[in-house]
């Protein structure tokens, strides 16, 4: 066993939960307005889009096209009805999501046999990552998902520790969580399942089988409630046919090579939040060993199983309540991490919810995983800031998981921007110098779509639903801004026209919805084009503002829109009236930009 711990006026800091506490506090004091004011991404102001066409009156998925199931649009909905359509509000909505997730985890490890102490500096590891993480990171579904999955997962871990049977009702109560969560996204099911396997097998030591079946009657009986009253909302507001041609007819050729690169996605684990994943290296044999420790696969009481060798880079559980707190934590964390490695495409925001589950897992074992993190960034800021150490901020090669940057806290041009938050708010500006993804495609460039914005509002005669088409991922905010109906019921059209398809259906259709649109201008990106980051800035070929830039490649000069009457550009964005015919319909593949060929002649 471990020794006793000092005397709490002499413990170090990594061992005092008042410590840590402070240390949470004061990063969510300095993170929270920065965090405010971030930008929103795409995916958000997607399902904005479609939250809107909802609260008007309109049809999901006929108006808005949306490979997804409609949960967090719901809860969107949710949102603005009460508070309304700024982004600050929706941002603030989604740190109390995910504070009260890592308050439902940090109960769980108190329950598991961590210190008051290690729960405090989880909450504080959690301050510290997630306001300052990218947009690409922020009011996404995956981070949604996890709140009422947790809270399904925490009545299981009652229902595993008390000494009585809860009833019936209470596994009903918890399938309907569950059943919330699959309409945020199905995906859940995974750690769903793995949280229940193990808990049956811990419940079958102390009541009769017949209760366990009872018990999973009730989880489905639950389950099937919130997939009925899901079904019962499509159908009333005439969304079920848009959405079985969704799920049926799009969705599985979307999904069709998700499965491979799974390599690839297990060692993003590492990388996605660097020098952040590197907890995934304690976690997963931590994990293990929790199942180990609570004889996840027995049936017969006892106590927890010991682990060779003298215990230093763990702690033993100590009872059996803690062993199966920490077997259920692992079955939800492993579940979790297998869904998102195997069924989901690897981007940043679905390792957000693995690498809160993984800081818990370290931390049952009271481990202080913000205490680690507090002073890498605090030692690497004084190195940055203060001495002539000037490191290559890249990984060195074989060296994945290390990266030298500043902490924002600890970024001078950052925290510069502090007290701007408070007076000016999500200002145009501030989000484009506070995100991290403005200048790619995808992400957008808030100043230049606002001179966009005051343009197209100076339109005579003025724009009308359905009369701009917002062609690229970062253009389509200008739908909420202008407060518009989009030309057609796609927004993200890249991701539309890159799903595979025999036959090219896909690209047959949209192109036939795309023509019969109410369309009279388009706003196209530049930075679709290229994988460079500056081009898309560069002025237009021999300095005619209404031609393209050089670069821009030939082959693509007569598609649409790009050959369409240029009539206004503010950097990377161009504004065309359509006024001639549309020609091919098309947007290029990303990984094959470098195939489409030279631009004009004589340019770069």
């Amino acid at each position: 066993m471990s020794a006793a711990p000092p005397p709490a006026g002499r413990r170090p800091p990594w061992r005092s939960a008042a410590v840590g506490w402070a240390a949470a506090a004061l990063a969510l004091f300095a993170g929270a307005p920065l965090f405010l004011c971030m930008p929103p991404w795409n995916d958000v102001t997607l399902h904005d889009a479609a939250v809107r066409a909802i609260l008007r009156g309109g049809v999901h998925y006929r108006d808005v096209f949306d490979t997804n199931p409609p949960g967090v649009d719901w809860a969107m909905a949710a949102v603005r009805a009460a508070f309304g359509w700024r982004y600050e509000v929706l941002r603030a909505v989604d740190l109390v999501v995910v504070a009260a997730a890592a308050g439902l985890l940090a109960g769980w490890v108190r329950r598991a046999g961590g210190t008051a102490a290690a729960a405090a500096w989880l909450a504080a590891a959690v301050a510290l990552w997630y306001p300052f993480a990218s947009e690409f990171c922020h009011v996404q579904r995956d981070g949604w998902m996890l709140l009422p999955a947790l809270a399904a997962a925490r009545l299981r871990l009652a229902r595993v520790g008390g000494a009585d049977d809860p009833g019936f009702g209470r596994s009903v109560g918890e399938g309907l969580l569950w059943g919330a969560a699959v309409w945020v996204k199905p995906h859940v099911v995974v750690p769903a399942f793995a949280v229940w396997a193990v808990s049956a097998a811990v419940l079958a030591r102390r009541v009769p089988g017949r209760r366990v079946r009872a018990d999973l009657a009730g989880l489905l009986l639950g389950g099937l409630l919130a997939g009925a009253a899901g079904v019962g909302w499509l159908v009333g507001t005439g969304a079920w046919p848009y959405f079985l041609d969704v799920f049926l007819r799009w969705n599985p050729e979307y999904a069709a090579g998700i499965v491979w690169g799974a390599g690839g996605r297990f060692e993003w684990l590492f990388v996605a939040f660097r020098p952040w994943g590197l907890v995934h290296a304690a976690a997963l044999p931590l994990a293990v060993l929790g199942l180990w420790e609570g004889r996840a696969w027995s049936r017969r009481p006892g106590e927890p199983r010991r682990v060779w060798g003298a215990p230093w880079a763990y702690a033993p559980a100590g009872t059996e309540a803690a062993a199966n707190a920490r077997a259920l934590l692992a079955a939800l964390y492993l579940g979790w991490l297998g869904q998102a490695v195997v069924l989901q495409k690897g981007f940043d925001y679905v390792q957000v919810p693995v690498l809160l589950l993984g800081m818990a897992v370290v931390a049952t074992h009271r481990w202080a995983v913000g205490f680690g993190y507090l002073v890498w960034f605090a030692v690497l800021g004084v190195m940055l800031n203060v001495t002539d150490w000037v490191p290559d901020r890249e990984p060195a090669p074989g060296v994945p998981v290390v990266r030298l940057e500043p902490h924002p806290l600890t970024d001078p041009k950052v925290m510069a921007l502090w007290p701007r938050c408070w007076r000016e708010g999500g200002s145009p500006e501030l989000r484009t110098r506070l995100g991290h993804y403005t200048d790619i495609h995808c992400g957008t460039n808030w100043e230049q779509l606002d001179d966009v914005a005051r343009f197209l509002r100076g339109l005579d005669p003025p724009l009308g639903p359905g009369e701009l088409n917002c062609w690229h991922d970062s253009t389509h905010p200008l739908y909420l801004i202008l407060d518009l109906d989009p030309a057609t019921r796609f927004l993200h059209y890249g991701t539309v026209l890159g799903i595979a398809s025999d036959g090219d259906w896909v690209k047959r259709q949209v192109a036939a919805e795309v023509a019969a649109s109410r369309q009279r201008y388009v706003v196209a990106d530049l930075a679709r084009m290229t994988w460079d980051r500056k081009r898309p800035h560069d002025p237009g070929a021999g300095g005619d503002p209404r031609r393209l830039p050089a670069w821009f490649p030939v082959s693509q000069r007569g598609k649409f829109p790009w050959n369409q009457d240029v009539v206004y550009r503010s950097g990377r964005y161009v504004v065309y009236r359509v006024a001639r015919p549309l020609g091919e319909v098309d947007i290029p593949d990303w990984l094959k930009l470098d195939e489409l060929g030279p631009g004009e002649a004589g340019g770069p």
